[in-house]
């Protein structure tokens, strides 16, 4: 029987045999290309984000103008009576929230009191605004029982339609900007 011997021949300073890596610059490279398509994709999602929000607080305004009239027409009672009340709408500039009104027949105001309550307030998607309108302030009454519209732009002036302007935060143009027009 024979036996061989065999010898091993000293590898490099540094190297393992059969051990395979990556350095360290190519896992670095490797994670900035990761970053750079996460970034890319990440600009196109939040510009169509915003876009959306700004289409559904428009559909929020016109679902709160048709909720309003219904209420109106259908005999909402004036909190604490058995009257029948007005409903309206008020939209504040800069603000991100419409108040719903219930007013005691025949009266109107822009503040709650003893003839006006607050049934409801509408929040708009986050980050939109009302941005431009008329007037700082504008009401939109429905009145009892027929729904026969009124647009206050003032406590005192009425006007016959108003544009309501929202936008992402403080937009008043472009494409993160919408107008929902409002006519009696």
């Amino acid at each position: 029987m024979t036996i061989k011997t065999c010898s091993f021949l000293p590898l490099p300073h540094g190297e393992r045999a059969g051990v395979r890596a990556f350095t360290l610059i190519e896992l670095m490279v490797v994670i900035a290309i990761i970053g750079i398509l996460f970034a890319g994709s990440y600009i196109p999602y939040d510009y169509y984000s915003r876009l959306s929000r700004i289409r559904v607080s428009a559909e929020k305004i016109n679902q709160a103008m048709e909720d309003a009239k219904i209420l109106s027409q259908n005999g909402q009672l004036f909190p604490g009576t058995a009257r029948n009340a007005s409903t309206g709408l008020l939209f504040e500039k800069w603000s991100h929230t419409i108040s719903m009104f219930a007013f005691s027949p025949g009266t109107h105001s822009f503040t709650e009191d003893g003839n006006t309550k607050i049934i409801k307030t509408i929040s708009l998607e986050d980050g939109i605004n009302i941005n431009t309108i008329s007037n700082d302030q504008v009401l939109i009454e429905y009145n009892a029982p027929k729904w026969d519209t009124d647009i206050y732009i003032s406590p005192t002036e009425t006007g016959t339609m108003v544009d309501v302007g929202i936008g992402w935060k403080q937009v008043e143009t472009g494409s993160l900007y919408r107008i929902v027009k409002i006519e009696k």
